[in-house]
């Protein structure tokens, strides 16, 4: 089986469709010799920030010098970068490896009788594996959808619970109030597991702390007075810290990240901090710092070229739009963007479109490479109907990248919505880049 063959192994499991539930993953790791038993885990929930905040995380567990595991879903770009071990995605031939293991495993639950395991509870198995068998010393692991029926939460008792952003999403599986939601995220609370807690809307924040308070645990509510952001630009945020008692010798500092939106998920990486320093972690400030400021992370208001700028964010919600939308008020006020723009079909359209078209300029609308996306000229003809404008569509999202005029200098391009199609135009518009400057 070579990398190919194994990539389509675990792709292709996708027939089984979604099965919430801890059932099957716990029968699939349980043949492996229940590996994530003996790792000790960060593990992060919320319908926004989720991949930021891990990032943030396993960067600087890694800068301190610790083996980091990292567990993400989907990829942007390619499959492997699912499972990083200290920011690395998984080599081939490690994945190769790893997944013959699951396979196997996989066989043996069907040879008993058991349902063949998801695509996502695979990649989760081979995730564990792979983390074990390199000895990781901690891994932040990213919540699929929801928290009590997702596979991750198989995880007996994190170091530290981090709930992040609640809005409105998968509400055909979580639930159709933000009540229910949150639910559905506090649920990978365990008892005595410290919790950090994103700001919330009360009615989340009600749900997450009731249920902290029932599984006896301490939690702490991220507050922004803890930090402020002194300046900005294009190369990233300084910021300052102000939590009493908190992080001690950290003050003033850099964030590489851009967006109002990353200030309070890094508060809320450093209250996390917290906990680990409490628990004996050796993380030194130092550290932190370093991390922060070197920071990269792919697809997330990702500026790839200055002149003219080229911008790429995987805003995917309108939660995600909404704060999509302030930073571009805030980088690159008064300028109307040229907006490459693809959603999933039962994604809020409507709403997302509210928010983005009062800064856009001209549109173009693209087909995500998903089953579920809404197609790129009915997305046009959406447009034209609601907002009276033109909308030039593609047949494909490379055919789009291939659109955008490099001699205007003036122009903000920007490619904004499901990742589904962020990744394919980061790849698309790298590679036309790098043939540019050749």
């Amino acid at each position: 089986m070579n990398v190919q063959e194994t990539i389509d192994f675990i792709e292709s499991n996708g027939k089984f469709g979604i099965r919430l539930g801890l059932e099957s993953i716990g029968l699939l790791l349980g043949e492996l010799g229940n590996p994530q038993d003996r790792l000790k885990c960060i593990h992060v929930a919320g319908t926004n920030g989720k991949g930021s905040v891990s990032t943030m995380l396993s960067t600087i567990l890694k800068t301190a010098g610790y083996t980091t595991g990292l567990y993400t879903s989907p990829a942007l770009e390619t499959f492997n970068e699912r499972v990083q071990l200290n920011n690395v995605p998984i080599p081939d031939d490690d994945l190769m490896q790893v997944t013959k293991k699951v396979q196997a495993a996989c066989d043996a639950l069907v040879a008993k009788g058991e349902p063949h395991p998801t695509g996502f509870e695979i990649e989760t198995a081979l995730a564990f594996e792979y983390f074990y068998e390199k000895g990781a010393d901690l891994c932040v692991i990213e919540v699929g959808m929801g928290g009590r029926l997702d596979a991750t939460n198989i995880i007996p008792s994190p170091e530290a619970v981090v709930i992040m952003s609640i809005s409105l999403d998968h509400t055909d599986y979580l639930g159709d109030t933000i009540g229910k939601i949150a639910g559905e995220k506090a649920a990978i609370i365990k008892e005595g597991t410290d919790v950090v807690i994103y700001p919330q809307e009360k009615e989340a924040e009600d749900v997450i702390t009731a249920y902290a308070e029932s599984m006896k645990t301490p939690y702490t509510i991220v507050n922004p007075a803890d930090i402020c952001r002194v300046s900005e630009s294009l190369d990233g945020q300084i910021l300052k810290y102000k939590k009493p008692g908190g992080i001690a010798g950290l003050d003033t500092f850099k964030l590489k990240l851009l967006g109002e939106h990353q200030i309070l998920n890094c508060l809320t990486v450093l209250d996390t901090l917290e906990i680990l320093l409490k628990k004996g972690y050796a993380i030194p400030t130092e550290a932190i710092t370093a991390a922060l400021a070197d920071i990269t992370f792919h697809g997330r208001f990702e500026i790839l070229h200055r002149n003219p700028i080229i911008l790429i964010d995987g805003a995917h919600n309108p939660n995600g739009i909404e704060y999509f939308v302030k930073n571009i008020r805030t980088y690159f006020p008064g300028n109307k963007i040229n907006l490459y723009f693809g959603m999933l079909a039962d994604k809020d359209i409507d709403l997302a479109l509210q928010y983005l078209m009062p800064v856009t300029g001209d549109v173009h609308a693209l087909t995500p490479e998903n089953d579920r996306a809404l197609p790129a000229d009915k997305m046009a003809e959406l447009i034209h109907r609601e907002y009276g404008k033109n909308v030039n569509f593609y047949d494909t999202i490379e055919a789009a990248v291939d659109s955008i005029d490099l001699s205007a200098k003036d122009r903000v391009n920007v490619f904004v919505g499901s990742l589904y199609m962020i990744g394919v135009a980061r790849t698309a518009l790298v590679k036309r880049l790098k043939a540019k400057e050749a």
